[in-house]
């Protein structure tokens, strides 16, 4: 059941990404709800579960979405599974440390985008690129993340308290 239910949010994740993205957009900056997800999943969860949702999501943009196959699936899984080790070295997973460490995933797997997409890009298009366009993105999708994950840290704590087994009192 815990199957379906990961892989109906990734296909969610997806196809509200692709039919949704002029409405999420900010100033022309598109946030990559896969790579979010992939990231909220090792964030809350541990490096195996972000590794699975991060190449399940990857997988499902690859497919759903134009472009090769293979590059989301690598840089979606390898950033789940790297969130989710930030909980081993962190000691309390913050809402800071998930925006910085989502700023630096995205900044890294768009880099490894740019690289590939455009292999012969020369050095003034490529500090455009970078600062135009992969620098915004990834602070917005630190932020989503950042606000996510406190909403989520939020209802967890709210839910921790109510004893669903004893009933009403």
């Amino acid at each position: 059941m815990l199957v379906l239910l990961q892989t109906m949010l990734c296909v969610a994740t997806v196809v509200v990404q692709a039919t949704l993205s002029s409405v999420l957009s900010i100033n022309n900056v598109y946030p990559d709800l896969c790579l979010v997800l992939a990231c909220l999943a090792g964030f809350l969860s541990n490096e195996y579960k972000g590794l699975v949702m991060g190449l399940t999501v990857g997988l499902l943009q690859d497919l759903l979405t134009p472009g090769g196959i293979g590059l989301n699936l690598l840089l979606k899984g390898l950033t789940g599974a790297l969130a989710g080790m930030t909980t081993h070295t962190v000691s309390t997973v913050t809402t800071a440390a998930v925006a910085i460490v989502t700023l630096v995933l995205s900044l890294g797997c768009g880099l490894a985008s740019l690289i590939v997409a455009y292999p012969d890009i020369k050095g003034s298009e490529t500090f455009h690129a970078i600062s135009w366009i992969l620098v915004p993105q990834s602070l917005y999708q630190s932020f989503l993340a950042a606000g996510i994950f406190w909403l989520t840290h939020k209802f967890r704590h709210s839910f921790g308290v109510v004893h669903f087994a004893q009933g009403r009192r």
